[in-house]
């Protein structure tokens, strides 16, 4: 296919940005999504995409910009879900769990979870029926964990178990759907107790999304720790 749609939320900065980046470079139109639209804008003009204003936590917004993205584009073949954030901003303290407010928990669900439910809900149908794929941003903490965050840490779990099933649930159809697990990627939400590590660039994990977007399994979940390591896949466990 020609010029295929892509759709990536979070898409203003970080690895969003440069899965935006790479996709247009191979020819992609993009909508570029992001909660902060003058950032989605800067992404837009560099690449030559469309700028959609998208709040991943209100389910209004997500559907109000896919609407858009089909008006302006067409419909997406491929989406990237990736917006997320951490519990605090990476430049406030460790916050202990029972230190959390109701607040800063609901944020980070509504976010980094509820948002992965919310884009599922409005794009499956019309990424089924073209034979495309979802591939979401998830985390290496969902596999293992984060002691200084541990909301992160349960959202990112919960999204690698989202993946799968969905994936399992939707087998046989068009539809792909899977995730990727980054270590440590150099963005604005790392928090700075992480920064003395070394920090993979985020254009070398938008690499692994975009092969995800465009010829990954239903249902894998690719792990990438550093830009020297090879990704690698963590096999599902389904219960029946």
């Amino acid at each position: 296919m020609s010029n295929p749609v892509a759709f990536v939320t979070g898409g203003a900065s970080g690895i969003g940005a440069e899965v935006c980046r790479l996709l247009a470079e191979k020819g992609h139109r993009v909508a570029v999504c992001d909660v902060n639209l003058p950032l989605a804008q800067q992404v837009a003009d560099e690449i030559g995409g469309l700028a959609i204003a998208c709040n991943v936590a209100d389910p209004n917004s997500i559907q109000t910009a896919l609407e858009t993205c089909q008006t302006s584009l067409g419909a997406p073949l491929y989406v990237h879900l990736n917006a997320g954030v951490m519990t605090v901003p990476p430049d406030q303290p460790y916050l202990a769990i029972e230190d959390v407010s109701l607040e800063q928990y609901r944020r980070i669900m509504s976010i980094n979870l509820d948002g992965v439910f919310h884009g599922l809900h409005a794009v499956i149908p019309l990424v089924r029926d073209q034979g495309g794929c979802i591939t979401i941003t998830a985390s290496i903490a969902g596999l293992g964990f984060v002691p200084v965050d541990p909301l992160y840490t349960a959202t990112k779990y919960a999204v690698i178990g989202l993946t799968r099933a969905v994936a399992a649930a939707n087998s046989g159809t068009g539809l792909r759907l899977n995730a990727i697990c980054p270590g440590v990627v150099d963005t604005a939400i790392v928090p700075e107790s992480f920064k003395s590590r070394p920090m993979m660039p985020a254009r070398v994990l938008a690499e692994e999304v975009v092969d995800l977007l465009t010829q990954g399994p239903n249902g894998e979940i690719r792990v990438k720790i550093t830009e020297e390591r090879p990704s690698f896949s963590v096999d599902p466990t389904p219960l029946a």
